[in-house]
C-alpha cells in the first residue's frame, strides 16, 4: 500500500476530464481502467431479514494486505444490517488513472479510501462528485489522531479554487514512517539494536555489504517516498527541525550550506555502493518486495507496510526504528499523519446507508478489530489506545511523536521547485550530478521561479 501525491499534470488532466464528464453521457463502469484488474470482494447472500436483494455499497481502496480483515467486517455488517458493502482493491500505481476514469464517467465510487487534497479535491468538489462530510465530523464526535498536523481532506473558506468550504473525508488510518530492518541481518552484523546514528548506519551497511547483499533500498522512483520518507528525516535533522528547514527555503532558498550536507549524505551511500541496484527508479512496491525477499537489509517505509508484512511475510523477523540521526543533538522528524480517509460520492443513491456504514466502520470496536487483524494504525484515538498491539506496532505508533506539520514535498511545492527537486535527487543517486551541482541547479531554478 502506498501513500500517493498528485502531480500537477494529473491535476490539470483531471480538470479537463471534469469538463468533458459534465457533458458526457458515457455509460458503463470501467472500474478496471487502471490497467491491472481490480479485485472485487463481497457477499452474495440475500438480506437476512427479508430474503430480498440487499442495498449494495461500493468501497474502493488500494490498501494492500487489509482485504481479509476488511472482508471480515463487511461480512459482520451484512449480518447485522442486511447492507452489502463490496470492496474493490485497485492497483495503487494506477490509482490516478482509475480516479480520472471514474470522474469522467461521473461514477465516483460510493466510498473511496485514499488521500484527496488541495486542487485535486477542489476539482472533484466543483464537479459535484464528492459529499461535504462536515456534519458527520461534528455529530459523530470522534477524536481523530493527526487532525491538527496533517489532515488534508478539507477546504477552507476562500480557497484558491473556488470550491465550497468543508471537510470531504472521514479519517481512517494514520501513518508514521521509519526504517524497517531485517532482524536476522542486524544480528549477523553484530547489532543488537537498530542504528541510531549515521556512523552506526554506515557501519551496519558496510558489514551487510560484505556478505554480498545490498544494504539499502530507497524508492527514488516515487516522488513522495524519496522526498518525505528518505530526504526529509535527514534534512530536518541537519537543519535542526521543520521550522528551521522551512525558514531556510523561505529565506535563501537552496543557498544554505546545510543542503550540501543533506545531498552529501545521499551521495555517500551512492559512492559506497550501499544502495540497491536501480534505486533511482525503484518505486515503493519494488522496495517492499526486495525487503520481503530478503534482498536488502533495510528500507524506508510507512506504517502501511505492516499489513503487507503480516499477510505476505508472516515469518519474516523484522524491527522498525527512527531513521538514523546525522546530528545527534537534533531530533529526527518523520513524515506521517492522517494517510487514508473515506470520501463519499455526492451522487450516492444510498447516502443514508453509506454514512451509517462509515459511522459503524470507524467506531472503536471495529477499528480495534482492524488494528489487531491487519496491523493498521487507526485514526480513531480511542481505538489505537485500547487495541492489543504487538511490539513492533507499538514502536510504529510511538513514532507519531516525531511527526511534523508539513512534509518535504509540501515545502518544495511552496518553493516552486517540486519537479526539479525530485528529478535532481534521481540524478544525484544515478551519479549524474554531484551534491554541489544539484545545489547550484536548484538555486538557479528557485531564483527564476521566485522573482
Amino acid at each position: 500500500m502506498v501513500k500517493k501525491s498528485y502531480s500537477l499534470v494529473f491535476v490539470i488532466l483531471l480538470a479537463v476530464v471534469m469538463l468533458v464528464g459534465c457533458t458526457s453521457n458515457s455509460g458503463g463502469n470501467k472500474s478496471n481502467a487502471g490497467g491491472k484488474n481490480p479485485s472485487p470482494s463481497s457477499n452474495s447472500k440475500k438480506t437476512p431479514a427479508t430474503g430480498k436483494d440487499p442495498v449494495e455499497i461500493e468501497l474502493v481502496h488500494y490498501q494492500t494486505g487489509q482485504e481479509g480483515a476488511i472482508k471480515q467486517l463487511l461480512d459482520e455488517y451484512f449480518e447485522l444490517t442486511g447492507v452489502k458493502v463490496k470492496q474493490t482493491l485497485i492497483d495503487a500505481k494506477n490509482n490516478q488513472q482509475y480516479l480520472i476514469t471514474r470522474a469522467q464517467e461521473k461514477k465516483f465510487p460510493d466510498i473511496y479510501a485514499g488521500s484527496l487534497e488541495g486542487e485535486l479535491l477542489a476539482n472533484l468538489v466543483n464537479a459535484g462528485l464528492v459529499e461535504n462530510l462536515l456534519p458527520e465530523w461534528e455529530s459523530w464526535g470522534y477524536d481523530w489522531l493527526g487532525e491538527e498536523k496533517s489532515f488534508k481532506g478539507d477546504l477552507a473558506e476562500g480557497n484558491p479554487w473556488g470550491a465550497e468550504a468543508g471537510k470531504y473525508g472521514i479519517p481512517y488510518m494514520i501513518a508514521t514512517s521509519g526504517y524497517y530492518y531485517n532482524k536476522k541481518m542486524l544480528d549477523k552484523a553484530g547489532f543488537d539494536h537498530a542504528p541510531t546514528t549515521w556512523d552506526e548506519f554506515l557501519d551496519f551497511s558496510e558489514k551487510v555489504q560484505a556478505t554480498g547483499i545490498s544494504s539499502i533500498a530507497y524508492d527514488f522512483g516515487d516522488n513522495w517516498g524519496s522526498m518525505n520518507a528518505v530526504v526529509f528525516p535527514i534534512a530536518s535533522n541537519i537543519f535542526g527541525g521543520e521550522e528551521n528547514l522551512t525558514a531556510a527555503l523561505n529565506g535563501d532558498g537552496l543557498a544554505d550550506p546545510k543542503w550540501l550536507e543533506v545531498f552529501g549524505k545521499i551521495a555517500e551511500l551512492r559512492d559506497k555502493k550501499y544502495l540497491a541496484e536501480g534505486t533511482a527508479v525503484l518505486i515503493m512496491s519494488d522496495v517492499e518486495k526486495k525487503f520481503i525477499n530478503e534482498e536488502v537489509a533495510v528500507i524506508s517505509n510507512g506504517s502501511w507496510f505492516v499489513p503487507v508484512l503480516m499477510s505476505d511475510a508472516p515469518d519474516l523477523d523484522w524491527i522498525v526504528a527512527l531513521p538514523p540521526a546525522v546530528n545527534a543533538s537534533h531530533d529526527v522528524n518523520i513524515d506521517g499523519g492522517v494517510s487514508i480517509s473515506f470520501t463519499v460520492s455526492k451522487n450516492n443513491k444510498n447516502m443514508k446507508e453509506t454514512k451509517d456504514f462509515l459511522k459503524w466502520f470507524v467506531d472503536g470496536p471495529q477499528q480495534i478489530k482492524m488494528t489487531e487483524l491487519s496491523g493498521i494504525l487507526p485514526a480513531n484515538s480511542k481505538a489505537l489506545a485500547e487495541a492489543d498491539l504487538d511490539a513492533n506496532i507499538k514502536v510504529i505508533a510511538g513514532l507519531g511523536d516525531k511527526l511534523t506539520k508539513k512534509r518535504l514535498h509540501a515545502l518544495v511545492t511552496e518553493a516552486n521547485i517540486y519537479e526539479e527537486f525530485w528529478k535532481g535527487l534521481q540524478a544525484l543517486v544515478e551519479g549524474k550530478q554531484s551534491p554541489e551541482q544539484l545545489q547550484q541547479e536548484l538555486m538557479k531554478v528557485y531564483a527564476e521561479k521566485n522573482k
